[in-house]
């Protein structure tokens, strides 16, 4: 990570929508009807056209796209062992404040059907490895400086807690919190030694935690 940029350098902030390619590969994965292998190359396939999109553009730094991701911060229910993906339906059934969980739904602008939620159901391991493909296939494709992103330690430690499973592994949030940002240290690490030029933390919650203080904490995040 010595690459030196230019003033204003380039580069896209957030993930490129899904082609049906991909979306097609990721429900038939789910049916078994192909395999990881398989799956894997289509999805190089389509990440190869979003490089060369960039590239096309004149952008400074490119990133993969996140379109192997469910959402920017679910994937680590994959990549990591202790996280599971629940359904926003099933969490629902913990929350004891329904009505503002649901206001929180709606002001998000998302449903019980169309999100999954990493939740901690067991100790996380600390030294799970989240970006190691994506950045190695991300350099096959590009000579330029690459971006990678990673969900900030306060992102995945809010949301990961819900209290009835989570509330028995850890003690409290902070103790989530510590095993978070160990995990998160030792991935930034790694990608520093695989070259990676730039690592961006999403953290687009504390918003929430500023404006909704007088708020209870059954909310979407």
């Amino acid at each position: 990570m010595k690459t030196k940029f230019q003033p204003f350098a380039t580069a896209l902030i957030g993930s490129m929508p899904r082609s049906q390619a991909v979306a097609t590969a990721k429900a038939d994965l789910a049916q078994k009807k192909i395999s990881h292998q398989e799956y894997d190359q289509i999805l190089l396939q389509e990440t190869q056209k979003v490089v060369q999109l960039q590239t096309d553009a004149g952008l400074d730094i490119i990133v993969d796209g996140e379109l192997g991701r469910d959402n920017y911060m679910s994937f680590v229910a994959d990549k990591v062992p202790g996280i599971e993906l629940k359904s926003l339906a099933e969490i629902s059934q913990y929350i004891s404040d329904k009505v503002n969980f649901e206001k929180s739904l709606e002001e998000s602008d998302v449903t019980n059907a169309q999100m999954n939620n990493p939740v901690v159901t067991q100790r996380i391991d600390v030294n799970a490895h989240l970006e190691d493909q994506e950045v190695q296939a991300l350099q096959t494709l590009t000579k330029k400086p690459i971006k990678v992103t990673i969900p900030s330690p306060y992102l995945l430690t809010r949301t990961m807690w819900l209290e009835e499973i989570t509330g028995e592994i850890y003690e409290d949030r902070q103790e989530l919190g510590q095993d978070v940002v160990q995990l998160l240290s030792n991935e930034v690490r790694r990608l520093i030694a695989a070259g990676v030029d730039i690592i961006q933390m999403d953290e687009p919650i504390l918003s929430d935690v500023v404006f909704n203080q007088d708020q209870k904490s059954d909310s979407f995040y």
